[in-house]
């Protein structure tokens, strides 16, 4: 047989060895978030999805609340009765360490009048402990008795880029369990404020895929299988907008929990808009970027200081506020009790003023 030939069929052979290599890659190969392909075959796009989905998945629970029972008070026209609501799934959550530490949002746990359930990929359900709820981060920590559970892998949220490619996991409608959506990362670093109670949440991971109520608390994962972010929100003005809290946010929130017992955020007591060159030209000021103040929580830090509705806070000691760096970012990340040096410019004038930042109750 001609050479020529021989390797022709030679070269047919080894590519389909590794066209069937990769089609059962799936299959034949456990899955490391860590480590790369021992098997020098490079997985398709979806391939890595579906291995990144199966590995996140497993850490991935959804949580349910229960009405605790109470006596109704008794009038001239009822007699005494006791009633409960049914179960309700109310979110999602994930697997921070073996032995049963959950993390979710604020907002799926926070009603003081449920005790909530922790029920598990294999179904098995717990009764959690509310260890600590962190309203300015909208992140809950619970713990459940149980051990050997599988926790997520974490990545690392501040080297995420946009565009990335990205899976959001949870209990969407609360009645679809373990929907996954996929998108890419749309920004990063935005700061939302939050209508129902006039907080604001920042440093929050923006995308496009889907999150539904029922997902609030579940895992935002990168194509390593890796949680970057926890979804938390949606915009409901716009359509695909959704955020999430960064994963590198939640593993300060758990580290403050083992050292003080308690997560502390610090509180200066302002409400603001952050100045960019739109607002500038809206409302005349002077400046482009900063932290107009708009009111100030009375006997708070800021109110004790002495800042003034009007002010407009252009930098926190050495940091100069800009549209990447605001007012709540560059606050945050001091401790509560800190003092620092607000740079504040007034009437046209600029003045230094320190303040004491309080504990975020």
């Amino acid at each position: 047989m001609p050479k020529k030939y021989q390797s022709y069929i030679i070269t047919i052979i080894i590519t389909a060895a590794v066209m069937s290599a990769a089609g059962a890659l799936s299959q034949t190969i456990n899955f490391n978030p860590i480590k790369p392909n021992s098997s020098g075959v490079a997985l398709t796009d979806e391939q890595q999805g579906i291995l990144a989905v199966r590995t996140a998945k497993a850490s991935v629970v959804n949580i349910i609340g229960i009405e605790n029972q109470a006596t109704s008070t008794p009038d001239s026209s009822s007699t005494p009765s006791i009633s409960a609501t049914p179960n309700e799934v109310l979110g999602t959550g994930f697997v921070l360490e073996k032995d049963g530490l959950i993390v979710s949002n604020n907002h799926v746990v926070e009603d003081p009048n449920m005790s909530y359930t922790v029920v598990l990929s294999d179904g098995s359900e717990y009764s959690a402990k509310i260890l600590d709820l962190d309203k300015f981060d909208d992140i809950a920590l619970l713990q459940i008795s149980a051990n050997n559970l599988i926790p997520a892998v974490l990545g690392d949220s501040d080297s995420l880029e946009t565009g990335q490619s990205v899976f959001a996991i949870g209990n969407s409608l609360g009645k679809y369990e373990y929907t996954v959506t996929r998108g890419v990362i749309s920004g990063l670093g935005r700061a939302v404020d939050v209508s129902d109670d006039s907080s604001r949440l920042h440093n929050l991971i923006q995308t496009d895929a889907a999150i539904n109520p029922g997902n609030s608390g579940g895992p935002l994962i990168n194509l390593a299988g890796q949680v970057v972010g926890m979804n938390t929100l949606i915009d409901t003005e716009g359509s695909g907008l959704g955020f999430a809290i960064s994963i590198n946010t939640i593993k300060d929130a758990v580290l403050q929990l083992k050292t003080f017992g308690k997560v502390s955020r610090p509180f200066l007591g302002v409400m603001f808009v952050s100045i960019s060159p739109a607002v500038q030209i809206i409302k005349n000021l002077t400046v482009q970027n900063g932290a107009l103040i708009t009111d100030i929580k009375q006997g708070s830090p800021a109110d004790v200081a002495g800042i003034l509705a009007g002010d407009i806070i252009t930098g926190v000691n050495t940091t100069t506020l800009n549209q990447n760096e605001s007012l709540d970012d560059v606050v945050g990340k001091f401790k509560a009790g800190s003092q620092v040096t607000l740079k504040v410019l007034r009437n046209g004038s600029n003045i230094d003023i320190p303040v004491v930042l309080g504990q975020l109750q």
